[in-house]
């Protein structure tokens, strides 16, 4: 294939059947290779994807402060969620429940504010419904209500709204409250991953 991918099978003398049974064996000597190199190339190799990733986080973050307008941030090594503005704190909030994954998006878009439960599963679907129209009328939560963002993951205090491998942080009551009555549709979530930090060392 990586012959193939430089035009020089099936040219000449070099039929394209030996070229991809030529590819295979490159691919073997590879697998050997990694065998006799152990977990330690492994390891590398996932080393790397890391700090690529936390390097996206961290790009993300300084965009955000540059911005100028308030954002959310989630620490996920120090179980910490913080209302922001440029580097100002405005509220710091321990997450009860982190159900965000591996390695979810690095960045989402608050999409709505929902005042009531609805079942839906996923939460991709999400949005107010008709007897919604009340958060036009009262700014306070609901004690049901919950923040929803780009890509499914959804903000929340009840467990009434856990669902299984869904993107999710579960906060408490009077913190959810806080944010429902400081974000509008529109606001950024910033998450940073575990050991974020080590990404600042040179």
């Amino acid at each position: 294939m990586l012959l193939e991918s430089h035009g020089i099978c099936g040219v000449g003398k070099i039929p394209a059947l030996m070229c991809k049974q030529r590819a295979a064996e490159l691919k073997s000597i590879g697998l050997i290779f990694a065998l006799f190199l152990g977990p330690g190339a492994v390891a590398a190799a996932d080393g790397a994807d890391e700090l690529a990733h936390i390097n996206a986080a961290l790009k993300a973050w300084i965009q955000a402060i540059k911005a100028d307008s308030p954002y959310l941030l989630v620490d996920r090594g120090a179980a910490k969620l913080r209302l922001m503005h440029g580097k100002a704190v405005m509220r710091d909030i321990g997450l009860i429940a982190d159900l965000l994954g591996g390695r979810p998006p690095i960045r989402h878009v608050m999409q709505d504010r929902l005042r009531r439960y609805r079942p839906s599963d996923p939460w991709a679907s999400l949005a107010p419904s008709a007897f919604d129209w009340e958060q036009n009328l009262v700014v306070d939560a609901s004690p049901t209500g919950a923040l929803f963002f780009s890509d499914g993951l959804l903000l929340y205090a009840d467990a009434i709204w856990h669902r299984s491998n869904a993107l999710a942080l579960q906060l408490q009551a009077d913190d959810l409250r806080a944010l429902y009555n400081a974000c509008e549709p529109g606001i950024s979530l910033v998450v940073l991953p575990v050991g974020w930090q080590e990404g600042l060392a040179p």
